[in-house]
């Protein structure tokens, strides 16, 4: 009996290794004016992933978002990271842009193409089994009128991938629509999220 308990112990926790270790995680790095983000794939098979050209943050003590104005206008300080594009699947990411060029085309906005900015839209990655990649992003930290003295915790604002992908956005569409491409051995996977954990701190000092 003592052998049955022992060898059911075994496999138990083997098992949960394997489970813990089955996984897609997202870990950050804030140095300076910059963060990055590391993505390793844990999984047994390959993963495209969307991440978000721009990084959005939280004023933690007015809970309101800093890049997005309101009937207050804009907040004291002004923060939003720029993503500096490296190790993109290029093959992916044009069949991303196609498919958002002919969307645009599609509902008659085809005059927004040429006008995006670089901090527009998503890139796509391409991971194999238990590969990693980092993406960086460069911190854009603003003081708007009236200036004061003025800092703050702020948090990141994780773009909201399956809330997207299920419900109607204005990009929701053509994000669906590359979700369910053949992808060959690759599976599209949502990127992962780490909850409250992306906080910096910020004041007047560190605006440019």
């Amino acid at each position: 009996m003592s052998k049955i308990f022992f060898i059911i112990s075994i496999i138990f926790v083997f098992s949960c290794k394997q489970e813990q270790s089955n996984s897609f995680e997202l870990k950050y790095i804030k140095n300076s004016n910059e963060v990055y983000l590391d993505f390793e794939n844990k999984l047994n098979y390959d993963i495209i992933f969307l991440a978000p050209n721009t990084l959005h943050f939280s004023d933690v003590k007015k809970k309101r978002p800093t890049s997005i104005p309101d009937g207050d206008g804009f907040p004291p300080i002004i923060i939003y990271g720029i993503i500096e594009p490296r190790h993109t699947s290029k093959f992916y990411q044009q069949k991303l842009d196609s498919i958002h060029n002919s969307y645009l085309t599609e509902i008659g906005n085809a005059n927004f193409i040429n006008a995006q900015k670089a901090g527009d839209g998503n890139s796509v990655y391409y991971l194999k089994p238990y590969e990693s990649t980092r993406v960086k992003y460069k911190l854009k930290i603003k003081q708007s009128p009236p200036y004061y003295e003025y800092a703050s915790k702020y948090k990141q604002n994780y773009y909201p991938y399956e809330k997207v992908l299920k419900g109607n956005y204005p990009e929701g569409e053509y994000l669906r629509r590359f979700s369910k491409l053949n992808f060959g051995r690759a599976k599209f996977v949502l990127q992962p999220i780490i909850e409250d954990s992306l906080f910096i701190n910020i004041s007047e000092k560190d605006t440019e």
